[in-house]
């Protein structure tokens, strides 16, 4: 474990190391030939990406299709004199070349053989397909030219290997225009239409197709010889015609149709007829446009070097540049090698590299969490000792502040206290008083923590909780006054459980303040604990004693209003002046969230205190009594009320601001 953690320490052992790394494992897909089926997958994508062109304008396919099969009432093989028919037919309307993607290497009738001979003879102007059979045992293997019959092959005017190549998947992408020493259909017709075509004899690529299955113009083969609706000679005139079974193409087993897997099928489906495939590839020859791709060799060493020099300075970086310069990469990888595909018809594939180079940075990661976890686990046993749990966290993100002082901080303060704990202490046994107070605190300092507050600690039976240090946090106010409210709730629901176990009843108190504060670490060197200091230390206490004269539950001081009223219900309870301070404050009661209508008995409270605050005692009195029928048990309105009734007949001096002196609380 030592010397991973040393390793992981060395930035140019651990850079090294993690490119040679990728550079072993993409090598371990190409050797297992996953890197083709994998990269094969992208290029499928690409070729799916790539916009339809329009169909070829030189090229008509007439499909052997289920309708001529209904139409034509004869089974397979038709007979010759209908081929002899059909090329009739478009030499009568001057089809420029006609391909035969069917084998007649079996004679038929000798009247049918001569017929569809002569008129091979006549057009001038026909190539027929051969093919190849593969013979292997265990003692020999022998190929099999295939041809026509040599009546036919003397009439055509031409002879091509009708075979295509599907890669290792299985998936038609590359064409050749020779196998096993003789040339391909799609070949032989290319040169046939263009003499000049430059083509070496070896070419091969990748075939740029017109769109998915069915994209080339296609008509039925019983349409062509159709008397009654004759095709337009325009529809023929000029053009490369290749005949070729069509039946099939929808979704079944490859070796009963002649139909194959193109980079389509994951988007469509659908199969391609093998006439298709073919005129695919003519259609790529003569446009010049077929994909073209690095030699493995080339393409290996350009894979690796890549992976070296973009690998090496990204395992140097920390994991979020790190992440930020993968992404770069990978879109910048990507996307050249999806613009080189779609505008220069060359294939760079991508994925092996984006692997690579994604391995490089989770190898980079991993090597920076177990440096970081070890230097946390150093860190927390350290100091687990000496500083409060809850703040082992932060001083683990920032251990520069572990030094005795502070810093000047805005935050909330919150004192919770158990109303009537003291005296119900005195009455209960040390076991169910400690029981007591575990279910009081486990949930109130979860919901402080839930909403993002530092427990600062435990007094007593009271709380000090803080929000706004050691994180600082813009809504501070807002996080401290949703803590006392869930609180609140929670302390009701604690009341009902303990009520049903015979236990004295309790409430909760709370008291909030926001302002500065000096937050830091106090103590000696030895051993000291976070905390805040300062006068809103103190006021928020204070804030927690002053519901006892009220009769209320949550209490805030202006500064903690001012920045949440719009946020919650609350009303304005007094101005007081309490013990420590020579300024009076103004208190107010935080009721719960804000609603869209003030409660009619809220603004009859306003109202009421306006009028006091007015030394109109008598409409401050109505007003308060009406509050009461409205909400019976409000204990401020009854304390307002009896005020009023008192100053009636003994009203305060003439200097008298409305100020309530609380020196005892």
């Amino acid at each position: 474990m030592a010397s991973i953690s040393k390793w992981c320490r060395n930035h140019q052992a651990r850079s090294l190391g993690l490119c040679l790394l990728a550079i072993l494992l993409v090598t371990s897909l190409g050797l297992a030939n996953l890197d083709q089926t994998l990269e094969n997958r992208v290029l499928d994508e690409y070729y799916r990406l790539r916009w339809p062109a329009s169909p070829p304008p030189d090229l008509l396919i007439v499909g052997i299709d289920e309708t001529s099969f209904q139409e034509l009432r004869q089974a397979w093989p038709w007979p010759r004199r209908l081929h002899a028919e059909l090329v009739r037919r478009l030499g009568a309307a001057q089809a420029r070349l006609i391909v035969f993607d069917i084998s007649f290497a079996d004679p038929s009738t000798q009247e049918d053989d001569q017929l569809f001979a002569a008129a091979l003879r006549q057009a001038n102007n026909v190539i027929l397909a051969q093919t190849v059979e593969y013979t292997e045992d265990r003692v020999f293997s022998r190929q099999i030219l295939v041809q026509p019959l040599e009546s036919l092959r003397m009439a055509a005017k031409g002879l091509g290997l009708s075979m295509v190549t599907p890669d290792a998947d299985g998936v038609i992408r590359h064409f050749h225009l020779r196998l096993d020493g003789h040339d391909t259909l799609p070949g032989v017709t290319a040169r046939r239409l263009k003499s000049r075509l430059p083509l070496p004899a070896d070419l091969s690529g990748l075939i740029h197709y017109v769109g998915p299955p069915r994209h080339i113009d296609t008509v039925s083969y019983y349409q062509v010889l159709d008397k009654d609706h004759p095709l337009p000679s325009a529809r023929i005139r000029d053009r490369t015609v290749l005949v070729g079974r069509m039946s099939g193409i929808s979704i079944m087993p490859q070796g009963q149709t002649d139909t194959f897997y193109t980079p389509f099928f994951g988007g469509t489906g659908q199969l391609m007829s093998g006439v298709e495939v073919q005129a695919n590839i003519i259609y790529t020859l003569l446009k010049g446009n077929w994909g073209r791709e690095l030699p493995p060799m080339t393409h290996w060493g350009l894979l690796l070097t890549l992976l070296l020099v973009l690998g090496y300075p990204l395992a140097r970086l920390s994991p979020l540049a790190g992440l930020l310069a993968l992404a770069i990469i990978l879109l910048l990888v990507s996307g050249i090698s999806i613009l080189l595909f779609l505008l220069a018809n060359f294939w760079m594939p991508p994925l092996l590299l984006c692997i690579g180079l994604t391995v490089v940075f989770g190898g980079n990661l991993l090597a920076h969490y177990l440096v970081e976890a070890q230097e946390k686990r150093r860190l927390r046993h350290a100091f687990s000792r000496y500083v409060s749990p809850l703040l082992v966290g932060t001083i683990l993100a920032h251990p520069e502040q572990l030094q005795l002082g502070g810093e000047e901080a805005e935050v909330t303060i919150l004192f919770a206290d158990l109303a009537g704990f003291t005296g119900i202490s005195e009455r209960m046994a040390p076991t169910a008083l400690i029981r007591l107070l575990n279910e009081y605190f486990t949930p109130m300092s979860q919901i402080i923590l839930d909403n993002q507050g530092t427990l600062d600690k435990y007094i007593g039976d009271a709380i000090m909780a803080l929000w706004g240090a050691p994180i600082p946090m813009p809504n501070h106010a807002q996080l401290a006054c949703q803590a006392a409210l869930e609180m609140q709730a929670k302390m009701r629901l604690l009341q009902k459980e303990w009520e049903e176990r015979g236990l004295p009843p309790l409430k909760s108190r709370f008291g909030l303040h926001s302002g500065l504060v000096v937050a830091g670490n106090v103590g000696s060197r030895d051993r000291f604990n976070y905390t805040v200091l300062g006068d809103s230390v103190n006021l928020a206490s204070r804030m927690e004693g002053v519901n006892k004269h009220y009769g209320t539950e949550i209490l805030l001081s202006e500064c903690t209003y001012s920045r949440t009223s719009k946020l919650f219900l609350m009303r304005e309870l007094d101005k007081v002046q309490v013990r420590g301070r020579v300024q009076p404050v103004r208190i107010y009661e935080l009721l719960g969230p804000r609603v869209e209508a003030t409660p009619v008995w809220l603004e009859i409270f306003a109202a009421g205190r306006a009028a006091y605050r007015g030394r109109q005692w008598a409409q401050a009195a109505n007003l308060f009594r009406q509050v009461l029928e409205l909400k019976e048990e409000d204990k401020p309105a009854k304390l307002y009320l009896h005020r009023c009734l008192d100053y009636l007949h003994h009203p305060p001096p003439d200097d008298w601001q409305g100020v309530l002196a609380l020196g005892n609380h």
